[in-house]
């Protein structure tokens, strides 16, 4: 199979109807989904052994807008309900985002996106239910899938479709998104999207909020996306009110570790091994960039925000969750604190075992990491770290 033979967009959109026996997938994803299946004819060898691998993320995020557009058409009242104030977790990545977003998620009065329901988005069912909804069997048998394909992950950064996961995917349903080139590795598809303008993607994603959360209409939203601070902006005209805290690390520390999740996985979908390098100019350039543009909008609205640096949530972690909360008038219950503090026991660091990475494999350095982030570390107080 040549490049050539990836399935173009009407063979797409055909077998996700299929799969679903859905047909609405509303507007606004075209342009974006043709520059991609362009890029990926164009920058990834295509043959038999990677195309299904290939096909898969593009399907997932055509099958989450035919439920999201079914869901709407079924509770259009949904669409009229307010955001209050949602609790966002951004930064880098690979600063404590994902455990510092699943330690609050402890908290009942926060509702969060459950993995599964992001993948087929609906109204959320009683928990109870879940075992036995063919969707939410469905994620489970994927997740442990590509688990199974790609053990590192287990290591480095596991889901499971019962626990809250980032906003990432829900943001990509109009296909204007970093994550394809960074799964996938398209520097054609990264020259159409870069610096593009996200604003409709994240009104759509409000709505899928409202979708989701149809039933807890006034239940505050906890959220988590490390691509957040490249799009501030965006984030904060679908939220104007969101309380925003940014985590922190030594970038010579998250940039190599987040180019160790995504090695392995674009391995997995190119079905061969990739230049690991490739991988570390492109997360680097992308970073770099992602905060530069998060101080832009910072310095408009700094009250919106408060910082959390890794060395202290590892520390003190209900420490900091209490600053949270008084920076933002939170409330923190007892029955919450418990609950943090149990999941808190119940999670230590390497969990799973101790990730492993280092800057040389990835064509990076301490000295130019330090460089490049030079203003970002002074002003976030960020000592280099051994």
């Amino acid at each position: 199979m040549s490049a050539c033979d990836f399935p173009g967009v009407d063979q797409l959109l055909e077998r996700a109807a299929a799969a679903t026996g859905l047909s609405d997938f509303g507007d606004g994803w075209r342009e974006g989904l043709e520059a991609l299946v362009d890029s990926i004819r164009q920058d990834v060898p295509v043959d038999p052994s990677n195309v299904q691998q290939l096909c898969g993320p593009l399907l997932s995020l055509l099958t989450s807008r035919l439920h999201s557009e079914r869901g709407w058409s079924q509770r259009r009242d949904c669409l009229k309900q307010a955001i209050r104030a949602p609790l966002v977790v951004t930064g880098l990545p690979r600063t404590g985002t994902t455990a510092l977003h699943k330690l609050l998620s402890m908290d009942p009065q926060f509702q969060g996106l459950e993995q599964w329901l992001i993948g087929t988005p609906m109204p959320r069912p009683p928990r109870e239910s879940w075992a036995g909804n063919p969707h939410f069997r469905a994620a489970v048998e994927m997740q442990q899938a590509f688990l199974a394909a790609v053990p590192a992950l287990r290591v480095s950064h596991e889901v499971n479709a019962d626990e809250v996961d980032e906003c990432l995917n829900l943001l990509a349903q109009s296909f204007v998104s970093h994550y394809p080139a960074t799964a996938f590795g398209l520097p054609s598809y990264d020259r159409w999207w870069w610096g593009r303008d996200e604003t409709a993607s994240y009104r759509r994603y409000a709505d899928n909020l409202r979708l989701i959360g149809a039933d807890a209409p006034g239940q505050r939203w906890l959220l988590k996306n490390p691509g957040h601070i490249a799009h501030l902006d965006a984030l904060l005209t679908a939220f104007p009110d969101a309380c925003i805290v940014q985590t922190h690390r030594d970038p010579a520390k998250s940039i190599p570790s987040v180019c160790s999740v995504i090695w392995p996985a674009r391995c997995f979908f190119h079905a061969r091994e990739v230049a690991a390098a490739a991988v570390g100019s492109r997360e680097f350039e992308f970073w770099a960039w992602s905060v530069e543009r998060a101080q832009q909008v910072r310095g408009r609205q700094p009250d919106r925000f408060v910082d959390v640096r890794i060395e202290e949530f590892q520390r003190e972690p209900m420490q900091v969750v209490r600053r949270i909360y008084s920076r933002f008038g939170l409330e923190l219950s007892a029955a919450a604190e418990e609950r943090m503090m149990r999941w808190t026991a119940s999670n230590p660091r390497h969990k799973h075992g101790q990730h492993e990475y280092g800057l040389q494999q990835f064509g990076l350095s301490e000295g130019a990491i330090h460089e490049r982030f030079a203003a970002y570390m002074e002003r976030h107080g960020l000592i280099p770290t051994k």
